[in-house]
């Protein structure tokens, strides 16, 4: 991380598959695990340049709550990929709405993460 980086942190019940689906479906890389053995409690993945980080969210947090994947996920990832078709052959159960060119000029395409989390894949027209 360097100051002023901003990524997200999602909570997760079965953190491993997630973690495995960011690899598979967007090219992930772990850049960090902890703990070092065993079982992690927290991944960070990058992706590009940019990364997300998932942590186990069934225990309390250091400000005392539980921060359990939300119901209705509150939060949205957008991503610019190089190859918006491949990904969403690769993960074709996970997509919520198919690929569709906007006005604005992209192709997006919505998809649901293992933990329920909506993922707004855009790649940048040519």
């Amino acid at each position: 991380m360097v100051p002023g980086e901003v990524f997200p942190i999602i909570n997760c019940r079965q953190l491993s598959a997630t973690v495995t689906w960011y690899q598979r479906v967007l090219s992930g890389t772990v850049a960090y695990s902890f703990p070092d053995e065993g079982e992690p409690d927290y991944v960070a993945v990058r992706i590009g340049t940019g990364q997300v980080a998932f942590g186990r969210g069934t225990a309390p947090a250091l400000y005392g709550e539980t921060s359990l994947p939300a119901a209705g996920h509150p939060v949205d990832l957008c991503l610019y990929l190089p190859d918006l078709a491949a990904v969403v052959e690769s993960a074709a159960a996970a997509v919520v709405v198919p690929p569709a060119d906007m006005p604005w000029g992209e192709r997006v395409a919505y998809l649901r993460d293992p933990e329920g989390t909506m993922i707004l894949a855009i790649q940048a027209a040519d």
